[in-house]
């Protein structure tokens, strides 16, 4: 029995031997050998790729003062694409035969490509606001119609804070397709505050009145100096733009407000008319015969 078992096993090791050609495998390997170095290179070459631009993205976002968060997406985001090159050449190299599961991923990719279409062109738009850099967290802007301070801006969206303490988040996509106004991106700004006089008031007296509201404020520049001009003459005023400027953005919607509000006082106080919108009708007197004949003839 004994006997059997080891003639059983003996026969097996021969087998096996006869299947695996020690010298046949390593000269394989050896054939092999310069595929593999050359895959380890070229990864060592994509890894090497991935710090230099590494290195360089970072920089730069420091730079423009970008969140690390954004900053760590966008470089992950990178080292993905880079890996993901660097497999399929890699597997090229070495022999896989690599184009029938590209083939099926593609298949794949389109379809989810066209269920994310919105989230990546949202994400595209971030990327571009982020490096563009129309406006920043802190800045008062008018995006999509609305009006606020921008408190994030994500890959995916934009949030700002109105005036009346509502969260508006604007998708990036949205804001890339239309017009930015940033309120604050300069430094020094002009306030522009518009009123109408009536046709009877004499202009001077009323650009000297608006003048006196600003004159020995240290809000405001001398250099652009104040000035009042003449708008428009429209169908019931003649409408007026006081002009200033303020070295400090930030504070030009407070100041605008209180300016409007100064601007009527002074008006009134000295009797200068601010016309509201009006029209004239004139009937003129028609004979009560010519009226009588008029009806008959109609």
């Amino acid at each position: 029995m004994f006997d059997r078992i080891i003639a059983a096993l003996k026969q097996t090791i021969d087998t096996f031997q006869d299947i695996l050609d020690v010298k046949t495998l390593l000269v394989q390997l050896l054939l092999y050998l310069p595929k593999l170095l050359a895959g380890v290179l070229i990864l060592f070459v994509f890894y090497g790729i991935y710090r230099f631009f590494r290195f360089f993205l970072v920089r730069k976002f420091k730079k423009q003062e970008i969140s690390d968060s954004v900053a760590h997406l966008v470089v992950k985001v990178m080292r993905m694409v880079l890996l993901s090159l660097a497999f399929v050449l890699v597997a090229d190299q070495i022999g896989i035969k690599i184009i029938a599961l590209i083939s099926t991923l593609g298949v794949a990719g389109i379809a989810l490509g066209l269920a994310a279409q919105q989230t990546l062109a949202n994400f595209i738009s971030g990327i571009i606001l982020l490096m563009s850099k129309p406006f920043r967290e802190g800045d008062l802007v008018e995006l999509e119609g609305t009006f606020g301070r921008v408190k994030e801006i994500s890959l995916r969206s934009t949030a700002l804070l109105t005036l009346d303490n509502l969260l508006v988040d604007i998708p990036n996509q949205k804001i890339i397709e239309s017009k930015i106004i940033n309120h604050t991106y300069n430094k020094n700004v002009r306030i522009r505050i518009g009123v109408g006089i009536a046709y009877k008031e004499f202009i001077p007296d009323a650009q000297r009145v608006l003048l006196e509201l600003v004159k020995n404020d240290d809000r405001f520049l001398e250099k652009p100096a104040p000035a009042v001009i003449v708008d428009e003459i429209a169908d019931s005023s003649i409408n007026l733009s006081l002009m200033v400027w303020i070295n400090d953005s930030q504070k030009a919607l407070p100041i605008s407000h209180e300016l409007r509000q100064k601007v009527k006082m002074a008006l009134d106080k000295a009797g200068i008319e601010i016309p509201f919108p009006h029209q004239q009708l004139f009937i003129e007197s028609i004979p009560v015969n010519e009226f009588k004949e008029a009806l008959r003839s109609n």
